[in-house]
């Protein structure tokens, strides 16, 4: 093999090196939850309420503390009003909440969860609501409901809502995993390794 080819492959092993650093770094940082279920459906008609309303993901939720904290499902009508009770149960890949609905016409559901890799991610989508005669409807109110807050709370004693909206990921980007960070200096270190071996081998070939 001559001075070239040797130079040539390691070269490309070096190259090679530092691709693979990249990829190992950069890539599971951004595998946010992808949702592959909703009920009911975007655009599907309901007849009875209370709905119940579900959504699961491709990977567990991240619910630190089990409170369902940064999860959040508003259901609200076409004329702006709310509906139900603001509470959320989280389970595994799957969150859940019901909804007592008023009067017939479209409805829209807001959802908001945390991805498992800490990203708050959030959607809407609209569905139909054509109750049977005898439905009685519930009563809409102007703000979104607070899980455990009767609506009869004055304004001055509740807690302020947060109503969730799309976004594409949190505005606080998470602390990446160790392991990544411990892979990542690994790699950094044998490409370092490698450019110093083919340095010396070069400058034995040149003597």
């Amino acid at each position: 093999m001559t001075r070239t080819s040797r130079t040539n492959r390691l070269s490309r092993l070096l190259c090679g090196t530092v691709l693979g650093v990249l990829l190992v770094g950069a890539s599971p940082a951004y595998a946010h939850n992808v949702v592959e279920d909703r009920s009911p459906a975007p655009d599907s008609t309901v007849t009875e309420s209370p709905v119940a309303i579900s959504l699961t993901t491709d990977d567990t939720l991240l619910d630190l503390g089990g409170e369902a904290k940064g999860f959040g499902v508003v259901v609200r009508d076409s004329g702006g009003l709310y509906y139900g009770n603001g509470c959320v149960d989280v389970s595994e890949r799957t969150m859940t909440a019901r909804a007592e609905l008023g009067e017939a016409g479209t409805y829209e559901i807001t959802y908001q969860f945390v991805s498992a890799d800490g990203h708050s991610l959030s959607e809407r989508y609209e569905f139909i609501f054509e109750p049977s005669a005898d439905h009685l409807a519930a009563t809409g109110y102007d703000t979104p409901a607070e899980c455990g807050v009767p609506r009869d709370t004055p304004v001055e004693e509740s807690r302020p809502v947060a109503l969730p909206t799309p976004t594409d990921e949190a505005a606080a980007e998470p602390p990446r995993d160790p392991l990544l960070i411990v892979g990542f200096l690994s790699l950094v270190s044998i490409a370092v390794v490698v450019w110093i071996v083919w340095r010396i081998r070069q400058k034995r070939d040149a003597t």
